[in-house]
């Protein structure tokens, strides 16, 4: 049975066009602007624009193609929230009014489906279990980016960031805090949150809160932001999270058949970003895919855009492990993005790398 057959629905919350088995989205303008702006940003080393993150991770769903195990789970990332201060007021009452999450119909239905557990299919392939609903689901995690505020001293910036994961193989969120400084209050306040919030479903209110809370699972043994103050002898800026929350989430796209994923190593590469697997993986991926969604323009108009992308000299790091995944063509196995690097081959995209000056 095919993979087109099993799984017709395409990652959200995108619109398609055609029935392309690599689910090349028909972005609008304002969409594929925000994909502009964290490929930008990822190529001059600055802080993407927060709103925009949900979505490019919500793209990498995108142009996956399938290999002998099927088709790899998806993730879905819900836009960013806020996360305010736990208050009480002398009634001990909760004082903050959290906004509803409001997920996209398509997820509230995949989370009706039956999830077929990772851990019974052995090879990580198709279960043989027999399927109960004719459309199994497509989505083990789905994520929540939050952003909290933090008074720290030598630091006029205030955003920390963190993520919350919940994972279908095991019924469970895992909350990920990789800052060091005021942890406790952070992970008060997102306990509170997810004990108020309303998240039509998601969260049903009819005794399964209790249940919810005793799925969170907190963690929190991330060291490598502390060590490197103690090599730089100052603050790493707050909200150099972001990379590190980006991180964890292509860390969880990534390994999507690990049964253990939530296990995120605590190394510099991984709160970075550095390693090749992630944001140089995840900016070589939404590149193409902007190609991918104008087949129809020439290859001078390819290149104008592609131009604005140069990555910066002082991003060596990035500039290698960009062309080091662009020439190995994902030689992991777990994802082809189509892209063909031959200098002599016309068709392909070999001219890529020297437009990045990335040779």
């Amino acid at each position: 049975m095919s993979s087109s057959y099993l799984f017709p629905i395409k990652p959200v919350p995108f619109l398609y066009l055609g029935d392309d088995d690599r689910n090349i989205p028909d972005l609008s303008d304002e969409e594929l602007g925000d994909l502009v702006a964290v490929l930008k940003s990822l190529a001059r080393g600055s802080y993407p624009r927060l709103e925009a993150v949900p979505l490019a991770l919500n793209a990498y769903n995108c142009n996956q193609r399938t290999d002998s195990d099927g088709e790899r789970p998806w993730a879905y990332f819900y836009p960013i929230t806020i996360i305010p201060p736990v208050r009480f007021n002398k009634k001990d009452d909760l004082i903050p009014n959290y906004p509803e999450i409001q997920l996209d119909f398509e997820i509230r239905q995949d989370l009706k489906r039956r999830w077929q557990p990772i851990r019974y299919r052995g090879d990580g392939g198709p279960s043989n279990q027999p399927m109960e609903f004719s459309l199994p689901a497509r989505y083990r995690f789905i994520c929540f980016i939050h952003k909290h505020r933090i008074h720290r001293k030598n630091t006029s910036q205030k955003g920390v960031h963190t993520i919350s994961i919940w994972d279908r193989e095991w019924d469970e969120l895992t909350w990920h805090d990789t800052y060091h400084v005021d942890r406790i209050s952070r992970r008060k306040d997102i306990r509170e949150f997810w004990k108020h919030v309303k998240a039509p479903g998601f969260i049903d209110e009819e005794g399964s809160r209790e249940h919810f809370m005793s799925r969170i699972r907190y963690r929190t043994v991330y060291h490598i932001c502390e060590h490197m103050e103690e090599t730089l002898r100052s603050p790493v800026p707050p909200r150099h999270t972001i990379y590190a929350v980006m991180s964890i989430a292509l860390f969880h796209m990534n390994n999507a058949r690990d049964q253990q994923v939530s296990i995120v190593p605590d190394r510099l590469e991984l709160f970075g970003g550095q390693h090749k697997g992630l944001l140089p993986r995840f900016f070589a991926h939404l590149l193409c895919l902007c190609l991918d969604m104008r087949p129809g323009w020439s290859r001078a108009r390819q290149k104008r855009f592609v131009l604005q992308f140069r990555i910066l000299e002082r991003l060596q790091w990035m500039r290698l492990r960009t062309r080091e995944y662009l020439e190995l063509h994902d030689s992991d196995g777990d994802g082809d993005y189509g892209v063909n690097t031959k200098k002599n081959d016309d068709g392909g995209r070999g001219w890529m790398c020297e437009v990045l000056n990335i040779l």
